[in-house]
């Protein structure tokens, strides 16, 4: 099975709650195209071009890379910035009293084409999506969002709130990450061999944030946490997000195993961060919602508080700890996120020929879910 062959084969629309007038305003709104680029680095691309600052350019959600994506972006400048790149195109389409925020997306449509299939296994993701259309899946974080997690090392965040400041540090610096080209690879290689002879390592960095770094320590040897605080806000958050969602994730995991029973064990999927586990959920768990981890959470379901609580004690962690101010400014912000999904207008169609992987078939289906819910993880119910 494959996903994501090329960016026509995910497809991705965004519906959001912004009210776009004709008649001029502070914000001009544009709806951002992109392909190949995820959305952050489109958006930097963007402020460079223009000479904007960032903070300028607002938007909902961080689109994926690996697809063909539509999505609303506003400037907090009159001119009109459209501009056209052979990865992305930026075009205005009216204006706004208010800027674009994450707060403002309300869902997000999908067009997913899934490939080399065998005949069986198209005829049991489509009736997987049957099923899933029906009766809803987990609302797992995916792993597109662990992107910073290295399998050896963990999560910087988590390094950061047992305070490991130099583990954490070496993890953000030379963690590779997926589909990252061979000369990164080989820099960070050189740069975890070197690590210690901070003169050596600032002599092998090139980008901002490591030769920020290695100056720093050449100056202060011991000032990891100083370093850290160096990267920007973006990339620090990102850090956070990723463990938190692994915390999240792994409460629903248990949830989802104790929904299954001992009679049917859960199906599972592999994961980065983790396996994911499929089961017919209870009329409980379909309702529930879950805190992310952080402060100011507050559990509507005390088995989640208490799984919770197993989830930290196994890791050595105490509650405190996911409160705590791990950067300046800089801690995890709990909100709350339903466990469970029900995606809406789902269509697949009969499994076809595919005409790139000759021998198989492909399915295609188009379906809507709210913001934050992945569409991977829908196809990964559905195969489970």
């Amino acid at each position: 099975m494959r996903l994501k062959t090329t960016p026509e084969d995910f497809v991705v629309r965004e519906a959001v709650d912004l009210h776009i007038r004709q008649k001029p305003a502070r914000y001009r709104v544009y709806l951002l195209e992109k392909k190949g680029w995820n959305t952050a680095d489109a958006v930097a691309a963007i402020a460079r071009a223009r000479r904007l600052p960032p903070g300028r350019i607002q938007y909902g959600g961080k689109k994926d890379r690996h697809a063909h994506t539509f999505q609303y972006v506003t400037i907090d400048h009159p001119a009109d910035h459209s501009l056209s790149t052979p990865h992305y195109r930026l075009k205005a389409v009216g204006y706004a009293t208010e800027p674009m925020a994450p707060g403002r997306v309300l869902a997000n449509h999908f067009e997913v084409t899934v490939r080399e299939l065998r005949p069986e296994e198209a005829a049991r993701l489509v009736d997987g999506v049957r099923r899933v259309a029906a009766a809803g899946f987990p609302n797992y974080f995916d792993d597109q969002r662990f992107g910073s997690f290295d399998p050896r090392r963990g999560f910087i965040a988590e390094q950061m709130a047992q305070g490991r400041w130099e583990q954490a540090l070496q993890i953000a610096l030379t963690h590779v990450y997926p589909g990252e080209k061979s000369r990164a690879k080989a820099r960070k290689r050189r740069l975890l061999e070197a690590w210690g002879d901070w003169a050596t390592c600032l002599d092998l960095a090139e980008t901002a944030f490591e030769r920020r770094c290695f100056a720093l320590l050449a100056e202060q040897p011991g000032g990891f946490r100083a370093a850290l605080a160096t990267a920007r806000r973006e990339e620090q958050e990102m850090w956070l997000s990723a463990w938190q969602a692994f915390l999240w994730n792994e409460v629903l995991r248990r949830l989802v195993a104790a929904a299954a029973g001992g009679d049917e064990p859960p199906a599972e999927a592999a994961g980065v961060a983790g396996p994911y586990r499929f089961a017919r959920p209870t009329p409980e768990l379909q309702q529930m919602v879950i805190p992310l981890p952080g402060r100011g959470m507050r559990f509507s379901d005390p088995r989640a508080g208490l799984i919770l609580e197993d989830v930290l004690r196994e890791r050595r962690l105490r509650p405190a700890q996911l409160e705590a101010e791990l950067l300046p400014g800089l801690w995890l912000r709990s909100s709350p996120r339903e466990a469970w999904v029900m995606p809406r207008s789902v269509r697949v169609d009969p499994p076809q020929p595919d005409e790139r992987y000759p021998g198989f078939e492909r399915v295609s289906l188009r379906f809507t879910l709210p913001r934050g819910a992945y569409a991977t993880m829908l196809i990964k119910a559905a195969a489970h």
